[in-house]
């Protein structure tokens, strides 16, 4: 069931860009469970808030009408100051004051300090949200991601939405 913002979305969506777009609702993801605690688990960090290096990395293209479904790996240690956004469908304040609010690093190495979980994996993955036509992701980008994430031996990761 769609709320009346969705709704709204997926009408403009229609009327701007795609006559027959329609919000995916995924009911049959399989629940997946922990194969060992978070205390001896590597965790990785992705985020859809456009972010990438700007000394080093190619923006989004985020005036395109229907998003831009490449990733951009950014590795842990990257200064802050290096980052750019990407990404003309959020309000970028809260990312700008705290980078924190899309990549969690400081708090997630703090919980391996903390022994809460047990590696922070070295590269994130940044995405641009705004896909109204995710099919290239779906298919191909995401899947190239996590491929990387379990050959890496990933337990688990957390997607930052913005």
């Amino acid at each position: 069931m769609l709320t009346s913002k969705l709704e709204a979305a997926q009408k403009m969506v229609q009327g701007r860009y795609d006559p027959n777009f329609v919000w995916i609702i995924n009911d049959e993801a399989p629940w997946t469970p922990m194969r060992r605690s978070l205390a001896q688990s590597t965790v990785a960090l992705v985020t859809t808030c456009g972010l990438y290096r700007g000394d080093a990395q190619t923006p989004f293209d985020e005036w395109h009408d229907l998003g831009d479904p490449s990733f951009r790996e950014i590795h842990v240690d990257t200064p802050p100051e290096r980052l750019r956004i990407a990404h003309s469908h959020y309000d970028h304040a809260a990312v700008s004051a705290d980078l924190n609010v899309a990549l969690p690093i400081t708090h997630f190495q703090r919980l391996v300090e903390e022994g809460v979980i047990g590696r922070l994996y070295p590269w994130t993955y940044s995405f641009m949200g705004y896909l109204p036509e995710p099919q290239q992701l779906i298919r191909q980008t995401a899947p190239i991601v996590a491929r990387r994430l379990k050959a890496d031996g990933v337990d688990a990761a957390l997607l930052t939405p913005c």
